[in-house]
């Protein structure tokens, strides 16, 4: 097939995916196996294996898929195993996509598309949230297409990136007035939803944000470090909403009381403990996790995982699969930061690094997995100009 028709699909099917991912599961379960038989076909296997191995971040990708499967076949089948596995092989796709390469202008172009498709998700949150649709009926879990917990998240990215674009390229008047008129809408959808951990790690991120870009310039970054805190102080006492679920969590640590999360916690430590160094096996946490006692076994009906990835893969995989792990933000971080703006692209793995302590964000959760993936592929292929 002829390369140049190769490369305008992979091109289109990219920006499509950044449409679909907040979506609709199926459309981009369709799209990103598309643009992997794409990039197989555009051959320059012996370039673009070199390029993967090249790279410690991917390697240690590679490494960490091994030994799951490595796991899997050393160990006996559990009841999780097989979903496990359909879920880690997805990360496949990375190192497939870092192979290849994507023009500036189809990253700019897939995250413009990508603001849309979040601008969209978050009017439809927030007409859910008020009552005025009912797509999902009763089921309060899910913000428009997505559960809350990766609703969030998917808004926090996209928040962030939103600044970004806004100060550091060189937009047309018409698109950063269409920046200004997305923001409020993801802002609005991102504080009036139950998640919590997109809520704080945007704001880690943004203190972050603000420090790398103000740090030289005392003044300004006193005052817009104020004026952040300001307005998460209107934010938060405007919305009784978020008071409420904020005291609870506060109120729930202070007097110490019993909570899923809390005792998934408690009994995985006791689980490391017994096991630390080679795990339980790939797919096991579940059913190890129910045999403890009467009360995690009812748990375990309604989570399949500990809500925290770190200890979820050391549960399973001791601490080789640990260290693995986290070497693959460790290498990612230490290749983007060699990048023009290293210090933003950064903040992707960091962002990742730190929702992963509420939950399994990239093993339990399939689209903030698929989110990882589509956004490490925009840092990666994305070429700083400043404005």
């Amino acid at each position: 097939m002829n390369k140049s028709l190769l490369c305008n699909i992979k091109s289109l099917l990219l920006v499509l995916l950044a449409l679909s991912i907040s979506l609709s599961v199926f459309l981009t379960n369709i799209i990103l196996l598309t643009l992997l038989i794409t990039v197989i076909f555009e051959g320059g296997f012996n370039h673009k294996i070199k390029k993967i191995l090249s790279s410690k971040w991917m390697v240690s990708i590679i490494i960490l898929l091994l030994l799951y499967y490595i796991y899997s076949i050393c160990f006996v089948t559990f009841t999780d195993t097989y979903w496990l596995l359909k879920r880690v092989s997805l990360l496949w796709l990375l190192p497939v996509f870092y192979s290849t390469n994507f023009s500036n202008k189809i990253i700019k172009k897939s995250v413009f598309t990508f603001f849309i498709s979040m601008f969209v998700s978050s009017v439809i949150a927030i007409s859910e949230n008020y009552g005025i649709l009912n797509i999902n009926e009763e089921n309060w879990t899910i913000a428009a297409y997505l559960k809350y917990t990766e609703h969030n998240v998917f808004l926090a990215s996209t928040i962030l990136i939103l600044i970004y674009s806004y100060f550091k390229l060189n937009l047309q008047p018409k698109f950063k007035i269409l920046l200004l008129i997305f923001l409020p809408f993801y802002l609005f959808s991102l504080f009036t939803e139950a998640g919590k951990s997109g809520q704080l790690v945007f704001v880690l991120l943004l203190l972050i944000f603000i420090f790398i870009h103000l740090r030289k310039n005392i003044k300004y970054l006193l005052i817009a470090i104020g004026l952040l805190f300001l307005g998460l102080f209107v934010v938060y006492n405007s919305s009784e909403m978020l008071q409420k679920r904020y005291k609870q969590e506060i109120s729930r640590f202070l007097n110490k009381q019993s909570s899923s999360r809390s005792l998934l916690f408690t009994h995985s430590i006791e689980l490391i403990k017994k096991k630390p160094i080679i795990g339980y096996g790939a797919g096991a946490f579940t059913d190890v996790f129910r045999k403890i006692d009467n009360e995690t076994e009812k748990i375990v009906k309604y989570h399949q995982t500990p809500h925290n990835n770190y200890l979820y893969v050391w549960v399973e995989l001791g601490i080789p699969g640990l260290i693995i792990f986290l070497s693959v933000f460790y290498f990612q971080i230490r290749e983007l930061k060699k990048l023009k703006d290293g210090f933003v692209r950064i903040l992707l793995p960091i962002m990742y690094l730190a929702i992963m302590f509420t939950d399994s964000y990239l093993f339990g959760m399939h689209n903030t997995l698929i989110l990882y993936i589509f956004l490490s592929v925009i840092v990666v292929n994305y070429q700083y100009k400043p404005s």
